[in-house]
Parts: C-alpha cells; structure tokens; sequence
C-alpha cells in the first residue's frame, strides 16, 4: 500500500519484472503544455479529478491471470488496469480521449491522463459545458472525485501550474523543490 497526496491508501502491485516483458503502449501521452495552451482564452475553469482513474478500464480476461498479487490468504487478479503497470497510463489515457473526443473538437473539455479541464468564455457557456461533460462520464461510467475538483473558478490550479485568464505559470508547490535545493558550496557540487 502506498499513500497518496490526501492520506489515503492505494493499492500497489510490484509489477517489475511482468513490465520488463510487457510490450511497451505505444500510445503518445499528451504533451502538458500542449494542453495548457488550449485553456488561453478561458475565464472561468473547472478542474475534475477521476476517482480511482485506471480502475474504469477493464483488463482483458486473458490477461488477468497476469495481474496477479498475493495477500496472506489468498491470491487475487485484477479485473481493471492496476495502477503500476507500464502500460497503464497509456492504455488509460486512450481510454480517456476516445470517450471525450468529440468534446475536446469542440473546445468543451481538455483531459491529461484522469485530470479534466472545462473551459468557459462566458457565464452563460460555463454550465452548459458542465452539464455536457458530467453526462458523458455518467454514460460511459466515471466516477468524478468531487474533493479534488475546483468548480466555475477564474484561477484555478492544473497539471501543476496556476491558470488564469491569459496567464499560465508554474504552481509555487511544484517549485518549491527546486527554491529549496542547497546552493552549491563547491566547484564539485556544481557538476554533480
């Protein structure tokens, strides 16, 4: 079990080697600026966070018996995308375009792997794309963890940057880190 950002548990899999054998998704994970330019025009966003995201795709039945991990009892498969496979990002963020394809063609929702971004001009737009956006998760079942959403906001934070109306930056927690790293005291230190 590992723990996630709000505390808590996620189930995870040692997969190492069954990755090693796996054949690589050749499935091109969208570039984050690439998503971020097309949240320019907006003012006001809406950020929606997948609960448990891999967790909607089903694991083909032939290869279940390949995801398997052992408790104290028992040994168990999964029957979706577990989270530390190789493959999963990309088997999921195909996943995630083919369901909001159309809606991305028309400016209505922007998606990077189980993150959703709806952008609005207008007042007026804002909720009609919502609306739109929520019944398409509901047809295609996805659950939306509404804790981590950020509703109708004119600045929100996404992917890791602060996005305003015509302004994108980096988020100050993504970097912190980098704020944080000691100086270098020795001319070795530099090259390190």
């Amino acid at each position: 079990m590992v723990k996630k950002k709000d505390g808590a548990l996620r189930m995870c899999a040692d997969y190492r080697k069954l990755n090693q054998k796996l054949v690589k998704d050749k499935f091109p994970l969208l570039l984050i600026e690439d998503v971020l330019d097309t949240l320019q025009e907006a003012k006001v966003y809406t950020t929606l966070d997948l609960r448990n995201g891999f967790f909607h795709v089903e694991v083909d039945e032939d290869c279940r018996k390949y995801t398997y991990f052992i408790v104290p009892d028992r040994q168990l498969e999964f029957n979706k995308v577990p989270f530390a496979l190789s493959t999963s990002r990309g088997v999921f963020q195909r996943y995630i375009i083919n369901i909001f394809r159309d809606l991305t063609r028309q400016g209505i929702v922007f998606s990077y792997i189980d993150d959703l971004n709806v952008p609005a001009k207008e007042e007026i737009e804002r909720l009609q794309k919502l609306k739109i956006v929520f019944e398409v998760a509901k047809k295609y079942g996805l659950e939306i963890k509404f804790k981590k959403c950020q509703f109708l906001m004119r600045k929100v934070e996404f992917l890791g940057h602060i996005v305003e109306s015509e302004t994108i930056k980096s988020s100050i927690t993504k970097t912190l880190v980098i704020r944080k790293f000691p100086e270098p005291t020795t001319v070795k230190l530099v090259y390190i």
